[in-house]
């Protein structure tokens, strides 16, 4: 007979023998690889700028440090020096965008460039007006480029992506075309108001298509009908800016009807008209005028852009209706913003 005791020892060493085992499986599983976790530890490869941007980044360095050094000419007269010093200012707003990660990344972005771009040395005219001409051709070839670029912007999966980044290069395209146009005039007196920074950034948005962007041709240019009503039926045709608003009216009217019927022929009915529209300034204020005139032509330029951003069959068409509203909003003093096109 086996004694009790004895029994009681085998089923502790056994007991001993199982927690052991067990404990060492725990560890072990403990330690092993989750088959779960594949992270991909290989190193990601650095941003770098493609061509297009690369190329049109130079371009804004070296006409911004032409633009400064012409500003310092010893003839340069007060306004060319205050256009040439803002168009500086513009240009490094560029540049600072197209060398950034991620150029539709707006106010928030991360403003590091990815690629230091160095302006080269400019070959400085030796006179204001000599400087006009050579800014005016310098811009006009930047223009051509941007152009270019603007035109290959269609397609792929992401239509807000495409549309933003189309509308970056409108932007800096009519900014281009607005300075060959001022310096090609030669009249350092007929330069208008030079660019301001504005508020808005090139910043990834909700782009709609072309449809809905008309509609917003339609509302802008149905305020602006609105606005110079109010302005005409107030004058007193004591300003020259008075005997102007007839003529624009009777034109800004033909073009609302006719983005109004580009809508119709588009299978779309045009959205209801609201009964008044917010001014931007006080219609009854004479001294304001030409302040909420401009304004009101300067809302339908920026929507011409976006309208040529979400529209690649008809862009060239709106992107030149945009230019012609930046020079009717120039024309009555008010400055185009460092990116048209974006609010």
């Amino acid at each position: 007979m086996i004694p009790p005791d004895h029994h009681r020892g085998l089923r502790r060493r056994e007991f001993m023998r199982l927690a052991l085992a067990g404990s060492a499986a725990v560890t072990l599983a403990a330690c092993a690889p989750n088959p779960l976790i594949t992270a991909d530890q290989s190193p990601k490869p650095q941003p770098t700028l493609d061509d297009a941007r690369r190329q049109t980044a130079q371009s804004a360095a070296d006409l911004a440090a032409l633009a400064t050094a012409c500003a310092g000419l010893e003839d340069a007269d007060e306004a060319f020096a205050a256009w040439c010093t803002a168009l500086a200012a513009q240009h490094q707003a560029h540049l600072s965008v197209l060398c950034q990660a991620d150029p539709l990344g707006g106010v928030l972005a991360d403003p590091t460039p990815i690629e230091q771009i160095t302006a080269a040395t400019p070959a400085v005219p030796a006179a204001q007006a000599e400087a006009m001409q050579v800014l005016a051709q310098r811009h006009a070839e930047l223009a051509e480029l941007t152009s270019s670029v603007a035109a290959t912007q269609s397609g792929g999966s992401d239509a807000d992506q495409t549309a933003g980044m189309a509308l970056l290069w409108i932007s800096q395209w009519l900014c281009a075309q607005v300075a060959a146009t001022a310096f090609g005039s030669g009249d350092a007196a007929a330069l208008s108001p030079a660019p301001v920074q504005g508020e808005a950034v090139p910043a990834r948005t909700e782009m709609g298509d072309a449809a809905q962007a008309r509609q917003v041709v339609l509302s802008h240019q149905r305020a602006l009908v609105f606005g110079l009503q109010a302005l005409y039926g107030r004058a007193d045709y004591t300003q020259p800016i008075d005997g102007q608003l007839a003529a624009r009216l009777s034109e800004a009217m033909r073009e609302r009807d006719a983005t109004a019927a580009a809508i119709t022929a588009g299978g779309a009915t045009p959205e209801p008209q609201p009964p008044e529209y917010a001014m931007p300034g006080d219609v009854t204020d004479p001294s304001q005028t030409a302040q909420i005139w401009g304004a009101l032509e300067l809302a339908v330029m920026n929507a011409w852009a976006r309208l040529a951003a979400v529209d690649a069959a008809g862009r060239a068409d709106a992107s030149q209706q945009a230019l012609t509203q930046a020079g009717r909003a120039r024309d009555l003093g008010t400055a185009l913003p460092f990116w048209p096109g974006w609010v």
